[in-house]
């Protein structure tokens, strides 16, 4: 499943993973699978990391050839590979704190309640049709 781009941000020096097929092209978080998945996978022998490039130096980057998922991303299949060092450090955290402030709060409706727990929101909506929304974080 593909991540967000805070998420990104934070795991910017964790291996970048392709999360579906993709064809040439610019690569965006969209592209990327989350590393918490990845422990799993290279203890099964289903993923191998060696020489992957992290998720900071790909974001931005250059496809070369059409990828399936799952496929490490490496210095042979990308081109344009960023510095995220050159990013000037903070600015970045500092982009993503401008960008928070921009996005306006959320209204609640009355008698909703939201609980995390477990790894898992759960979401309950009395108001309508008392929908119940879990799902893990």
């Amino acid at each position: 499943m593909s991540i967000e781009l805070e998420y990104a941000l934070e795991h910017k020096n964790d291996p970048a993973v392709l999360c579906c097929r993709m064809e040439p092209g610019e690569i965006s978080h969209h592209n990327l699978e989350d590393p918490a998945i990845f422990p799993d996978l290279v203890d099964t022998g289903l993923l191998k990391l060696d020489g992957c490039l992290t998720i900071g130096q790909c974001i931005g980057a250059t496809l070369k050839e059409v990828s399936d998922s799952l496929t490490p991303l490496t210095a042979e299949i990308v081109d344009n590979i960023q510095d995220p060092a050159a990013a000037g450090g903070d600015a970045p955290a500092e982009e993503a704190g401008a960008e928070e402030a921009a996005v306006p709060a959320m209204a609640v409706p009355a008698g909703t309640q939201i609980a995390f727990s477990g790894g898992v929101v759960k979401l309950y909506i009395a108001e309508g049709k008392d929908i119940a929304i879990e799902f893990p974080v």
